[in-house]
């Protein structure tokens, strides 16, 4: 999911001299800013001793606490022609049939002809066998996925069974999980496995809900392993804070009308968070108003300063500017006071772009900005 503290990609806000600073953005907070903000539960737990049961109400507005029958995750790690995968020692066709592997060797599977899946032992070049796709392998407690994974994770060791399809002449590999070891991997990836056991139990319920209601069933994968969905790094990020805190909020669930809720959430607010609408679009979700949050302030990026030269300036905001570029204003803002669009003066004439196009372009950290000087 784009809302993890710990695992976002670094944007491009690094200030230039101060010299050569033509275009100046200040603005509040980190993510769409729908759901629970992280930096805010923080400060719920930290500064109140708030438990996590009161945090959630409070970010997801009128929801309801419940529980879900536990389930399986399919979490897609890689896309590759040849994926490599240890610590192996069974593989199951699609057919049935059944062959040992050595937990020692590293093996490669290889997408063939006619929907197979052809599995080459690199200890000494030799082919194992050529199954029916989709294959199953599965070791001890847990297998390691070689090389990159699409998590930025190398080498990384995953619990339950690895499912390889066939997608084209790729195959897919598909980490298959107990829901709450999914968790396991998922909520130190998400948050600081320092931060209070309340904060954390309240990642952990956000992310079983978030999890269940991504579930695709007979779809070769539910989730992305990385920030399309939400995080998630296996066995290697798992710590004993977080693991107790999934344990310690087992098969509970954020409802809302006697449905698991959509539970979106970011790092960092600004203050106030947004409603659905505001950032995606659609119709009002009840649980997703916008609700002030007093604790963000203990984030790093409760407000940030992004500075650009107009040669940065013009080459970033190229797309929306109708002849040479002459500056930004904020035009219209939503209900939370984030910009809602700009306006991208040009020589040729004005043009008025959503705020979120804006942001994508300057990679700046939100849609709230609060001030553009220069150039």
């Amino acid at each position: 999911m784009r809302f993890a503290i710990l695992t976002l990609a670094v944007l491009a806000l690094l200030p230039a001299r101060a010299s050569a600073a033509n275009l100046v953005v200040d603005g509040r907070g980190w993510g769409h800013g729908v759901g629970l903000s992280q930096y805010g539960a923080y400060g719920y737990a930290l500064r109140e001793a708030r438990d996590h049961r009161f945090i959630l109400a409070h970010y997801y507005t009128g929801s309801g606490y419940g529980t879900a029958p536990g389930s399986r995750m399919k979490v897609l790690l890689k896309r590759q022609r040849t994926p490599r995968i240890s610590g192996a020692t069974r593989a199951r066709a699609a057919t049935g049939r059944r062959i040992r592997l050595d937990d020692a060797h590293v093996y490669r599977f290889k997408a063939i002809s006619r929907g197979r899946i052809e599995v080459i032992n690199t200890f000494n070049g030799r082919t194992k066998a050529r199954l029916r796709a989709p294959v199953t392998v599965s070791g001890g407690a847990s297998t390691v996925l070689r090389g990159t994974a699409q998590n930025g994770l190398s080498n990384g060791v995953y619990r339950g069974r690895m499912v390889l399809s066939r997608d084209g002449g790729a195959a897919l590999v598909v980490n298959s999980v107990v829901l709450e070891q999914y968790l396991y991997g998922v909520v130190p990836s998400e948050m600081p496995a320092s931060w209070p056991a309340e904060a954390l139990k309240a990642q952990a319920v956000v992310a079983r809900s978030y999890a269940l209601r991504s579930r695709r069933p007979g779809a070769p994968y539910d989730v992305f392993a990385d920030v399309r969905s939400q995080v998630y790094r296996g066995v290697l990020a798992e710590t004993a804070a977080t693991n107790a805190a999934v344990n310690g909020s087992r098969a509970h669930v954020v409802t809302a009308g006697g449905d698991i809720a959509q539970t979106f959430f970011f790092s960092t607010s600004g203050g106030r968070t947004a409603s659905n609408e505001e950032a995606f679009g659609g119709s009002p979700i009840s649980y997703l108003r916008p609700v002030d949050d007093p604790h963000d302030d203990l984030s790093p990026y409760h407000t940030w300063e992004a500075t650009f030269t107009k040669r940065q300036a013009v080459r970033k905001l190229k797309s929306v500017t109708s002849g040479r570029f002459q500056g930004l204003r904020v035009a219209t803002r939503t209900g939370s006071g984030r910009a809602a669009t700009v306006v991208v003066r040009g020589s040729g004439g004005n043009q008025t772009v959503a705020a979120a196009t804006v942001r994508t372009l300057l990679g700046l950290r939100s849609t709230w900005i609060t001030k553009v000087t220069g150039p």
